[in-house]
This record gives C-alpha cells, sequence and structure tokens, in this order.
C-alpha cells in the first residue's frame, strides 16, 4: 500500500465546530478534484476518508466537521497540533466534474461542500464559460462559512451565482429551508447536476429531477 506523511502546518477554527486544516506533504501528487485522501488516524489507528478543499504544490487543505459523537473520528483530525505527523494513502474516488462545457447546479450541505467547492473553483480559474451555481444549505447563520469567499468568486466571475438555506432559522439575508422548492423551480437552467449531501435528501433530490425528465447521466452523486 502507497503512504506518506502530511505535516499539519496550519489549523483555523472557522466555526464552533469546524476547522480549515492544511498539511504540507511530503511528496508532490496529482489529484482530481472531487476526489479524498484517506488518513490512517493518530489514536485509534483506523483509516478514515475526507475530500479535499483545495491543493497547491506541496501543501493540501481540509474543512472537518469535528463531532463529539457522530462521526466521532474528525474529533482525531481536528484535535492535531501544528507541526504534527499523519500518514496518508494516494487519493481516489470517481465524484468527479464531467468537465462537460455546460450549466451546472452544485447542491450540499455542511462540510460536504467541500468536494464541489474544489470543482467549481478549478472550473472558474480554468475560465469555464457556462453558468455554475452553487446551493448550500446549512442550519443557522453561526453555521455558515467561506461566505466571503464565495462573493469574492460572484464578483471576480460573472457566470457564478450560489444561493444560501438555513433550516433553523429565519433571517432577512437568506432563504429559509427549502433547497428541494430551488431545484423543483429552477432545474431547466441546468444541464448537469452534482449533488452532496446525506442519502435521503439525496435520493430526494434525484427523484424530483428523475421526475422532470432530467437524465440519470447528468446526476452525480456523493452520499454521506
Amino acid at each position: 500500500m502507497w503512504f506518506s506523511n502530511f505535516k499539519l502546518i496550519k489549523k483555523e477554527k472557522i466555526t464552533k465546530d469546524v476547522f480549515e486544516l492544511v498539511f504540507e506533504s511530503e511528496k508532490d501528487f496529482e489529484i482530481t478534484p472531487g476526489q479524498f485522501i484517506t488518513f490512517m488516524l493518530p489514536k485509534s489507528r483506523l483509516w478514515r476518508s475526507y475530500s479535499v478543499l483545495s491543493k497547491d504544490i506541496n501543501w493540501v487543505s481540509f474543512l472537518i466537521k469535528r463531532l463529539e459523537d457522530w462521526r466521532w473520528w474528525s474529533k482525531e483530525i481536528c484535535d492535531l497540533n501544528e507541526w504534527e505527523i499523519i500518514k496518508w494513502i494516494w487519493p481516489a474516488w470517481k465524484f468527479i466534474d464531467s468537465k462537460k462545457d455546460i450549466n451546472k447546479l452544485y447542491i450540499a450541505t455542511w462540510t460536504w461542500v467541500v468536494p464541489l467547492f474544489f470543482m467549481i473553483w478549478d472550473l472558474l480559474k480554468s475560465w469555464f464559460k457556462k453558468n455554475i451555481k452553487l446551493v448550500l444549505w446549512n442550519r443557522t447563520l453561526k453555521d455558515l462559512y467561506y461566505i466571503e469567499k464565495l462573493k469574492e468568486f460572484k464578483k471576480n466571475y460573472s457566470n457564478f451565482d450560489y444561493e444560501i438555506f438555513l433550516s433553523r432559522e429565519d433571517n432577512t439575508i437568506y432563504n429559509f429551508w427549502y433547497v428541494k422548492n430551488y431545484v423543483k423551480d429552477n432545474y431547466l437552467d441546468y444541464d448537469e447536476f452534482y449533488i452532496c449531501w446525506n442519502p435521503n435528501m439525496i435520493d430526494e433530490v434525484i427523484e424530483i429531477l428523475i421526475n422532470s425528465s432530467i437524465s440519470k447521466e447528468n446526476i452525480f452523486e456523493e452520499k454521506y
């Protein structure tokens, strides 16, 4: 099994339970936006996978939600100290962008937006010309992150837009709750759909799309 070492060079807490972790890699490597890397957890010695947020020549970043009970292993990575070493396995997975020159809708919640964020940024910096939209669901305003980055994307790239939905906080800034309603009302604007969410919500969105005569080959999913 091929593996290498990461050194944690930056850790930033960006919400009450979400951390951005930046690792320096001892070896450069290729990765396709949307793929994940598998870590060997330092205490339990278990292998767990996380999607990559971004990558440069000698560093790679992740956005990880630290949970006490459900997916408890996230604590082991989020509790690493800067300069600690962690082992990892070569990137993998097939949840990647088709790169077709067509309008695309990306739908995600919480940190499951990570692979989609990487895909979107990769398309934008390559001067992709068709329309790209990200629909992001979260609970409250305090749970949101990277809003300034999304604003910057929208400012710099006229073909990018985003929509925020909150389920636990009615507000005057963003939409309240129903991502599914957005899909029902706007599916005709897009040719491909990328969904990264929990299995039940993904199945509901796919059902809406299929019932709206969207071909399954144009729907890409990643269930957590």
